[in-house]
């Protein structure tokens, strides 16, 4: 008997989370009638097709595949598995090479050729329905009404959707940043006032200076939105999902495209004021402004402040050279570590640790150790967390149960039975949820001879790389650099006192050199390592 796997989804929060059910029970009778037997099921709550991305569900599948762990998945439609036709291939293509039949209620055995057509109905529906969405959008910003977001200084009107009102006391705030700008007073100072305070931030829990700000391109920021001027403004960007990474980016659309309407009822800020600002705006930025290069420095992206866990950012240079500074302390004030670093010594004190480090190649012995320690430590708070949930779980069920039992023997009543019923039937499926989206354990890895030996092969080329001095480092020198180094910590200590650096590194390089086997002698080959885990070097 062929071994079969389900796999059901469905998009969105607003849809009925009942789906996934009743997708596995029409699922589990097609098995039956093509004399499979399902072992195992896989699903993914209010996720989108458009993607493989943010999918736990679909991974799962997917890595039990790389293992022959069944013969056959079976859906309810091939929409299911995706609603894209690229990554419908990628699914077909991959299963195909293992092996692996897709066998859909709707559509029966899927071939090459089905692959194609479902792909391209599948991706057109989902473009379609985002079309139909965008002319509704497009109807409701012309009759005066909001499409969605929400400004800060405002609020939707209970009973009437997308008609908002004037929050007063954020009003008043705004007014006064438009105000404090315009008298010459700068951003972050404004944040740091705000912060200093205790005024609540639109978002988060401090002001930024970004938040002010905003993006004249884009016509984000307290400080350039139309609305504030009584003038509503839509369709300024669009979405677009990245496909090397599923994230969902901004692109700015067309002049013609955007949607303008005047609505003086929530004018907040004067038209003289809301003027004066963007003159200003205009005169400090735009080709007025200072156009720098974007840094290439071998640690670019990797400095973290030590007080508050923000980057660093250039923040000019004076003789010595360039420097750099916190900058959630710039933003916002918020960060207690004011101090301002030079970046070269910075680069010269991790490239000098870092070369004693490497003088004993005895030391990625230990770095693998840290590496197994921490696997081994949040795979322990795994297994807890699963337990105290599995435990849970068994209690709603048992509740479920027993009230059934009532109910058989007439102990109570239908609409009682019922109304008991649903908190449990809620909390089972939460913990459900909750159980799906955590991974099994994972084996830690084991350091192998012959991956030291390579590595120490690459000792020299790997000390040219962090020997160099020249602040344009190519694209090949910080790549190979930051396959070993994962972040730099600077600790805040007073001036004139010598920096205190962390460096902590991740596995890549050691992946590269073949440091890679399960623990458990289970004998399944090399897999990969969480390089996500981020050990002290030094």
């Amino acid at each position: 008997m062929k071994r079969a796997v389900i796999y059901a989804r469905y998009s969105t929060d607003l849809q009925n989370d009942q789906s996934v059910e009743d997708q596995f029970r029409i699922c589990t009778a097609h098995a039956d009638r093509l004399g499979a037997q399902v072992v195992a099921e896989y699903h993914d709550r209010a996720r989108s097709g458009a993607s493989m991305f943010g999918r736990p569900g679909l991974s799962s599948l997917m890595q039990a595949a790389d293992l022959s762990a069944f013969d056959i998945v079976i859906a309810e439609a091939p929409d299911r598995l995706s609603r894209d036709i690229g990554d419908l291939a990628h699914i077909h293509k991959n299963l195909t090479f293992r092996a692996v039949e897709i066998n859909c209620v709707n559509g029966g055995k899927i071939e090459t050729l089905q692959v194609g057509m479902y792909g391209v109905i599948g991706q057109m529906q989902r473009e379609e329905g985002a079309k139909k969405v965008r002319r509704g959008m497009v109807g409701v910003v012309r009759s005066g009404r909001s499409a969605g977001g929400k400004a800060y200084g405002y609020e939707p009107l209970p009973g009437e959707p997308g008609t908002l009102r004037i929050i007063e006391p954020e009003a008043d705030i705004i007014r006064r940043i438009f105000e404090l700008y315009v008298s010459g007073t700068a951003p972050r100072t404004i944040a740091a006032m705000l912060n200093a305070e205790r005024t609540p931030a639109p978002r988060g829990s401090k002001w930024n200076a970004s938040t002010i700000n905003g993006s004249g391109q884009r016509g984000h920021g307290i400080l350039r939105n139309p609305l504030y001027n009584g003038e509503f403004v839509w369709n300024r960007v669009r979405m677009v999902k990245d496909p090397s990474t599923g994230r969902r980016v901004s692109r700015v659309n067309e002049q013609t495209d955007v949607e303008r309407r005047d609505v003086p009822e929530l004018r907040i800020v004067d038209a003289d004021l809301f003027a004066a600002v963007q003159r200003r705006k205009a005169a400090r930025a735009g080709p007025h402004k200072e156009k720098l290069p974007r840094s290439k420095r071998l640690l670019s992206g990797l400095l973290r402040c030590g007080c508050c866990g923000g980057g660093m950012a250039l923040v000019g240079a004076d003789r010595s050279g360039d420097r750099i500074q916190c900058s959630t302390y710039r933003e916002s004030r918020s960060c207690e570590n004011a101090r301002r670093y030079y970046i070269d010594r910075i680069e010269s004190q991790v490239i000098d640790e870092l070369r004693m480090l490497f003088a004993d190649t005895s030391v990625i012995a230990e770095y693998v150790n840290h590496y197994r320690a921490e696997r081994r430590r949040i795979a322990d708070e795994l297994r807890r967390d699963r337990s105290g949930l599995e435990r849970k779980l068994a209690g709603a069920i048992d509740g479920i149960v027993k009230i059934v039992e009532k109910i058989s023997k007439g102990l109570i009543e239908d609409d009682e039975a019922a109304f008991l019923l649903e908190p449990l039937r809620a909390e089972r499926d939460r913990i459900k949820g909750q159980l799906s989206t955590q991974n099994g354990p994972t084996n830690v890895i084991e350091l192998h001879p012959q991956a030291v030996i390579r590595f120490r092969e690459n000792i020299e080329s790997l000390s040219h790389v962090i020997s160099m001095k020249d602040a344009e480092a190519n694209a090949n020198v910080v790549s190979k650099f930051r396959e070993l180094v994962a972040a730099v910590i600077i600790h805040r200590t007073e001036k004139g006192e010598p920096y205190a650096l962390q460096i902590k590194g991740h596995l890549t390089s050691f992946v590269k050199s073949g440091i890679v086997g399960d623990s458990d002698g289970s004998g399944r080959g090399t897999r990969t390592p969480d390089t996500r885990i981020m050990i002290p070097l030094l």
